[in-house]
């Protein structure tokens, strides 16, 4: 019978940790520690060709290889850039650190299904990366957290501590969806710990420096979306926040994109600075009844509201201890769109030196109707001190000096109340032959004085006019109107005096109101071009 015989094939073996180690093994041969389950071949003699003695050791599935991949260079194959001292000492980091630079959602257990529930995931890699105690106040706490794309559904608000840095891949593409009745986020302050919530911040503690950027936050209940409580120094760039209103539906409190309260005078919401957010589909686009201030929102877009921006709505003047001194102040609104708002577009009850500037708005104070349908102003000014600076309003076009809506319609102001605004952009109307022709119309106001600077160019006439005109409306009494007109001419002298400027205050739509300012031109030769800018000057002081 055959004899078969069987040779097993046994390499080096030893403990790595105990003894004198791993010895020096021989050109090929294998060696195994058995107590670190780690594998080497020895590297051969020089003689043999080999670099250099030693052993070189062979990657098993136990091995950590982010540890073994410890010299991480940025872009370490160009030679013009230095990132050490000197370009012989570049700065090596490991392959861990690096990839712990910007911590993806994923790494908590979320994948961006919308079928499953976020809230918890969420909240645990806010609170682990952010407030945990190992790490809270120092730089291993200062981490960005990444959520991927994909639809993150939560049932309750997402608590943000300060510090905190959350970013999405964009608009559109990281959607966190709220489907409870509760606010978002909300922030909180230093002294919250996972899984417990501090919102009573001291001006140590208080919510600051947080940035959320590329995220779409969205609700599909009436609800507030961002609640900045006592919350400073932060930037919020490309949010989308979305909500379920329409502008058919009825004025609900909380139905608040963001929401800006202040614990004290010491302790407020502030120096934030919101860019490229847009804000569509609420009662109420943005907040506040608290003395908030330096706040900028810049860029951004306010559509599909009840209220644009309101500040100190329903307000009543307390301390500045309590945080309701004054209202908002210095508050600056600038480069962005307002659109399709049934009331204000910002509306100022309480509040001191706010500013919108170079702004535009269009369908707005006019209930979802036209622009020829006004129902509203589209900016109120309860108290002095705030101001418009270069901003456009669709409206003046529609109501001033269009044809069709030159009779009969009310031309409610682009602003009301205490101001002083230069309106942006120019107008162009023509100037036509005759006696007394209604031209254009201004908002008439209890106490207010119109600035009109303009150039007229004759089309029929080599004659040019450049000149202020000044209309003045008091109310003391009978409503009064008074208009002077200075002007420098060039041109024929017989047409120098040709144009006529008169204004009357009337009752457009009959509701025994005088509300509307007719300005009518008499022109016996010219027919001209008139281009214009408005200042306006108004109070409410009786």
């Amino acid at each position: 019978m055959a004899v078969v015989q069987i040779s097993r094939i046994q390499v080096r073996r030893g403990q790595k940790n105990v003894g004198a180690g791993l010895p020096q093994l021989s050109s090929g041969e294998l060696g195994w520690a058995i107590d670190s389950r780690e594998l080497y071949i020895g590297n051969g003699s020089v003689a043999e060709g080999s670099p250099a003695v030693g052993n070189t050791k062979i990657l098993t599935q136990f091995d950590d290889i982010f540890s073994l991949a410890d010299t991480y260079t940025y872009r370490v194959g160009d030679a013009y850039l230095q990132t050490g001292s000197s370009s012989a000492s570049p700065i090596q980091r490991t392959l861990q650190a690096r990839l712990d630079d910007i911590v993806s959602i994923k790494s908590f257990g979320l994948t961006g299904v919308a079928s499953d529930n976020a809230t918890v995931g969420i909240q645990r890699a806010v609170d682990q990366l952010f407030i945990n105690d190992a790490t809270k106040g120092n730089e291993s706490s200062r981490v960005a957290l990444y959520i991927d794309p994909g639809v993150y559904t939560i049932t309750g608000p997402i608590y943000v501590p300060p510090h905190a840095t959350i970013l999405g891949a964009g608009a559109g593409k990281t959607v966190i969806k709220n489907t409870a009745n509760s606010a978002m986020f909300i922030t909180v302050t230093s002294t919250s710990t996972p899984g417990v919530p501090n919102t009573s911040p001291t001006s140590v503690t208080q919510s600051q420096n947080i940035r959320l950027e590329n995220i779409t936050l969205e609700t599909t209940s009436t609800n507030k979306v961002l609640h900045l409580q006592s919350c400073k120094d932060s930037y919020f760039y490309n949010v989308d926040i979305v909500g379920p209103w329409i502008q058919s539906a009825a004025l609900t409190a909380n139905s608040i994109g963001i929401q800006m309260d202040s614990l004290s005078g010491s302790v407020e919401t502030k120096n934030n600075i919101f860019q490229n957010v847009k804000i569509t589909g609420f009662s109420y686009a943005v907040e506040s009844a608290w003395d908030i201030h330096t706040n900028t929102f810049d860029k951004c877009t306010f559509d599909v509201l009840g209220y644009g921006i309101t500040f100190g709505k329903g307000m009543t003047l307390g301390t500045v201890s309590a945080g309701n001194g004054t209202g908002p102040y210095q508050n600056t609104v600038l480069n962005s769109e307002f659109t399709n708002i049934n009331l204000q577009a910002i509306y100022i009850e309480q509040g001191l030196k706010n500013l919108s500037n170079t702004n535009k708005f269009s369908l707005c104070g006019n209930n979802a109707g036209t622009e020829g349908a006004p129902t509203s102003s589209v900016i109120k000014f309860n108290k002095s001190t705030n101001n418009s600076v270069d901003d456009f309003f669709a409206r003046t076009e529609a109501l001033s000096y269009t044809q069709a809506n030159i009779n009969g319609i009310a031309y409610l102001p682009e602003i009301e109340g205490n101001s002083v605004y230069t309106q942006g952009y120019h107008n162009v109307l023509n100037i036509v032959q005759g006696a007394n022709v209604k031209t254009f119309r201004l908002p008439g106001a209890e106490n207010q004085s119109y600035s009109i600077d303009y150039i007229i160019t004759a089309t029929n006439f080599e004659a040019v006019r450049s000149g202020t005109l000044t209309i003045t409306q008091e109310n003391f009494g009978t409503p009064v109107v008074t208009v002077a007109d200075d002007y420098n001419y060039s041109g024929a002298v017989a047409y120098e005096d040709d144009i006529v400027f008169n204004a009357t205050v009337i009752d457009e739509d009959g509701d025994l109101t005088n509300e509307t300012i007719s300005v009518t031109v008499t022109s016996t030769n010219l027919q001209a071009e008139m281009k214009f800018t408005i200042t306006c000057k108004q109070s409410n002081i009786l």
